[in-house]
């Protein structure tokens, strides 16, 4: 219990109509650094709010806490012992984290957090004060404090130079809890917003269906979205939704909304999805607040600009070798099925099975054994290559040239009056058969993006054409190459025509989630962060071997030295360690009446209604089972946390 505050005689108490910057949260027993905190805060014109010297006379002490924290930008923890053994600390984190306060914590002492406070404040930046004297140690406080208030308050010069005539709608896209994007997004925010341009921002609406559906909208009719470009923020699942509907909508909308990506600290290769859709684009880079004025003076400049770069990349993805590997029993029939140089070979499983690591691996091997690799990763290329046959081709044509180190172009000998797939087949059989020696893998990854398309069945006869000429024509050139199809989707909704379908012909492998086994073994590789058999079963019940959110949790355990018991608890959180996972299912789900419907009817114990949508949250990877009858949520926290957002 939090023992009583005693009149505090330092700082000017705040007056009627000041507008507090910081609310200071502390124990009466750390009093003295409480004061020493807010009297060099406020020396630096950074005003504050501090019991009980803010407490109107007669207002009842909850109210005037609850009064102050509303009415302040962000919160300082004064973090001790004392700090873990006060019930009103907690009280007031909780109010700060409901009303989406940045809370600072400051550590005075070298003790770590209960358990409540490290669940309160997962994922937060903390700031040692540990020598003495404190006042001679809080220069990085200021500084941080600055740097999260100074955009709201004082607008750059750019943004007041620039005002613009025109206001446009802009959607700043970021991932939650990345530090320092969050200065750069109130900085932007507070720039753009003084520039006369609107400014859309997830993070002022709750959670849900309507939030899900409200992003979508907002990004499909902003005029420019920004996406805030990290090292951590490129990891996340959400992000990589919103920045594909924008570009989506821009390819369906003559180019808007405009994107106008922003690095922030790193310039490193992207990954898929970001590579093919911003690997052209120009960007601005984010290095420290000494870029700021920079950065929005290029940012409202290119608002005006009437031009934005276009293209495609073609590079493979590269997966780095990593000792947390788990070999599974399809890896070595994968290996051995590309050894035997069968014809086609499948590899079918869910969204984040593992489908790409284990391909990635498998023609990494072919490679040191001397086969010829080439992968057609369809996530690479952007919506305009995909829009006809011919630009498909194309495009293939072009990243297997790369890839072999040929000085050719699909256009060399492709004529116009030439059937697509004829051209195609050209191309493969002469410059690339014909100019290499030994045997050739042609592996497609991202195959469930050619279903929606037209031109699919095209495409999936024409492989099954090179099937079936490889068995009439034993000495012809398809005897030299393998086809290694990678895809989630049930390919026979889509192909009409099973005889021109390569999927009922190839040998398939289907990727499973891990056993309890597999997470055993995963776990002793991670250096045990379970400990017993109780704890292994606990951890297997949350994400019942999916393997992303598998290896999500060990990294928590281990990686970030969160509990078991904390783990537990706020898996399923909307700001968890899997909310931008979490956040990313709801986005796609919200979208489509059929799939909400099957989901909440799910949830109560009914079956999914057709098989259609069965084999499409299947493939998600959201349901598992063998038939919409016996369909289950995949795991726990996908049931947990749809159970309290898809009303």
């Amino acid at each position: 219990m939090r023992a009583r505050y005693s009149g505090l005689s330092f700082g000017v108490k705040l007056t009627m109509g000041q507008q507090p910057d910081v609310f200071i949260s502390y124990s009466s027993l750390d009093e003295s650094a409480a004061e020493t905190v807010c009297r060099v805060l406020e020396r630096n014109k950074i005003r504050c709010w501090i019991a009980p010297r803010d407490i109107p006379g007669g207002m009842p002490w909850d109210n005037a806490i609850i009064d102050g924290i509303k009415a302040t930008s962000l919160v300082v923890l004064i973090h001790s012992s004392n700090a873990n053994g006060s019930d009103q600390i907690k009280k007031e984190l909780h109010l700060a984290h409901a009303k989406k306060k940045i809370v600072i914590p400051l550590r005075i002492e070298k003790v770590h957090p209960d358990e409540e406070l490290e669940y309160i404040l997962t994922s937060v930046h903390w700031l040692d004060a540990f020598e003495k004297p404190l006042e001679d140690q809080l220069e990085p406080l200021v500084k941080r404090v600055r740097e999260i208030l100074q955009p709201a308050s004082q607008p750059p010069p750019a943004a007041l130079s620039r005002r613009s005539e025109k206001s446009l709608r802009v959607a700043l896209l970021y991932r939650r809890k990345a530090k320092p994007d969050d200065y750069v997004l109130s900085f932007l925010e507070a720039g753009l917003r003084a520039a006369g341009h609107q400014v859309f921002i997830d993070r002022h609406l709750s959670i849900g269906v309507e939030w899900a559906t409200e992003i979508e909208r907002q990004v499909q009719e902003s005029d420019a979205v920004i996406p805030l470009l990290s090292a951590l923020s490129i990891q996340s699942e959400m992000l990589a939704g919103e920045v594909e509907v924008a570009a989506k909508s821009a390819l369906q909308h003559s180019g808007k909304p405009r994107i106008l990506p922003v690095r922030i600290k790193t310039e490193e290769a992207l990954p898929e999805p970001f590579l093919s859709i911003l690997g052209r684009l120009q960007y601005h880079l984010w290095q420290s607040p000494a870029d700021d004025s920079d950065l929005l003076a290029h940012l409202l400049d290119s608002l005006i600009a009437k031009e934005q770069s276009k293209g495609k990349i073609s590079a493979d993805l590269v997966l780095p070798d990593t000792p947390y590997y788990m070999e599974r029993p399809a890896d070595s029939e994968f290996d051995q099925l590309l050894e035997n140089q069968e014809s086609i070979v499948l590899l079918k499983g869910a969204r984040q099975m593992g489908k790409t690591s284990l391909l990635a691996r498998a023609l990494q091997k072919a490679r040191d054994a001397g086969k010829k690799v080439v992968l057609l990763d369809l996530q690479k290329l952007n919506q305009a290559s995909l829009l006809n046959i011919e630009s498909l081709y194309k495009g293939l044509c072009e990243i297997a040239a790369e890839r072999l180190d040929l000085d050719v172009s699909p256009e060399d000998g492709w004529r116009p009056g030439r059937a697509p797939n004829l051209n195609f087949e050209r191309f493969v059989r002469r410059e690339l058969l014909g100019k290499i020696e030994g045997h050739l893998i042609l592996a497609i990854d991202e195959t469930d993006r050619l279903f929606e398309w037209p031109y699919a069945g095209e495409v999936f006869a024409l492989f099954r054409t090179w099937y079936n000429e490889r068995a009439t024509e034993p000495s012809g050139p398809w005897k030299r190459l393998t086809l290694a199809i990678v895809y989630a989707t049930e390919a026979h909704l889509f192909i009409t025509n099973q005889n021109q379908s390569p999927f009922n012909v190839g040998t398939k492998i289907e990727l499973q989630d891990f056993t309890i086994g597999q997470v055993e073994e995963l776990n002793q590789l991670y250096h045990s962060p379970l400990r017993n058999s109780d704890e292994l079963n606990r951890f297997f019940e949350l994400f019942n071997g999916q393997p992303f959110l598998t290896r999500r949790g060990f990294c928590e355990l281990t990686d970030h030295k969160t509990s078991l018991d904390n783990l537990v608890k706020s898996a399923d959180s909307d700001d968890g360690p899997c909310g931008d996972h979490l956040r990313r299912i709801l986005l796609m789900v919200s979208k489509e009446n059929d799939l909400k419907a099957a989901l909440h009817g799910l949830l109560h114990g009914q079956p999914i209604p057709d098989a259609m949508t069965f084999y499409r949250l299947r493939s998600a990877g959201i349901v598992a089972g063998p038939s919409a009858e016996k369909a289950q949520f995949r795991c726990a926290i996908y049931r947990k946390f749809l159970a309290r957002h898809l009303v």
